[in-house]
């Protein structure tokens, strides 16, 4: 079956179960900096500052796909990271006890040349925006490079998909108002990818969240999220990996009918890796969609990213999702 049938039957099959919640007004889109090697480690997603009530909880089925043109470096160190990943992720949030809460993760990824590097070429054509190195490289090729002082250090250029590494999240309810709501996550993220197809870092990765939101009209509603990550030493460029991450979420929803609310939020991230180039991750990455609820509750979200600090994160990413609570 074709990856995307594949993706669209998955989420076909898990709403028809009933497993999905709609998002209180004001939640993010779930997607995170989508850099190919930045999502090896455990920097969090989105993560909800109103927790499940005690005896509930929310299921969400999302799908990021990226794609990614980059040639970076000099004549001893260089970088290219050219190819898309689909990545296909369904989490559940449960109430623990009152003002606790978990989140579990297992997500899908597939690693590839991909398909979309003629559609991203049009988008950019369409709005007059930078194509970077994608003209210089070979329509939907994978490869992900990185040669230092002459020796290659990382080489991936054969398709591959599977299972990658899976985080685990404890929340507490900080403070919680009609207006207003704070909570706490403790995230830690299991290595059970696989490395060489890039599905994770082979380390044990923990970070700590603070996630916030408000309401600020009735039609409108900020939220917020900072964290840091605590990177375990893994097997991908272990000498150039950092010890540390942080990420930074900010972002406003507006409802503009009951059923359909548009969201925009800006993500940033610290870098992964220290090569000097591209590679490394330190990202700001813009994201813009919306949501469509129905009246049942069923929610279902679409968007796209775009890197604001160009070439440090895929310059096109596709998001979709659907979600019910339970």
């Amino acid at each position: 079956m074709h990856r995307f049938q594949w993706c669209a039957a998955c989420a076909v099959t898990l709403a028809s179960c009933g497993l999905f919640s709609a998002p209180a007004l004001g939640d993010p889109l779930l997607t995170r900096n989508q850099h190919v090697l930045t999502t090896l480690f455990g920097i969090p997603a989105p993560l909800p500052a109103r927790l499940p009530r005690p005896g509930s909880g929310v299921a969400t089925l999302t799908l990021n796909w990226s794609s990614f043109a980059v040639v970076d470096g000099s004549d001893s160190t260089s970088a290219t990271l050219d190819g898309e990943v689909i990545d296909v992720r369904a989490r559940v949030d449960h109430a623990l006890a009152p003002r606790w809460a978990w989140r579990a993760e297992l997500a899908w990824q597939e690693l590839s040349g991909g398909s979309l590097d003629s559609l991203v070429d049009n988008w950019h054509d369409t709005f007059g925006l930078g194509g970077g190195a994608r003209d210089r490289l070979p329509q939907d090729q994978l490869l992900v490079e990185y040669v230092d002082d002459g020796v290659t250090r990382l080489r991936v250029d054969e398709d591959g998909s599977g299972v990658t590494d899976i985080p685990v999240s404890v929340g507490y309810q900080v403070s919680e108002s009609e207006q207003a709501a704070v909570s706490t996550w403790l995230s830690v993220k299991v290595p059970t990818g696989d490395t060489k197809r890039l599905g994770g870092s082979g380390a044990v990765d923990v970070a700590l969240t603070v996630s916030a939101t408000r309401r600020m009209a009735d039609s409108w509603q900020v939220f917020g999220q900072a964290g840091v990550a605590w990177l375990g030493e893994g097997d991908v460029l272990p000498d150039q990996q950092q010890d540390f991450a942080g990420s930074i979420l900010a972002g406003t929803t507006w409802q503009a009918t009951p059923a359909f609310g548009l969201t925009a939020q800006i993500e940033a991230n610290t870098a992964v890796f220290d090569t000097g180039t591209d590679l490394d991750g330190d990202a700001v990455v813009l994201t813009l969609g919306g949501t469509f609820t129905t009246s049942g509750g069923w929610h279902f979200d679409v968007g796209f990213s775009e890197d604001v600090l160009v070439d440090a994160s895929p310059d096109f990413v596709i998001i979709a999702g659907v979600g019910r609570s339970f």
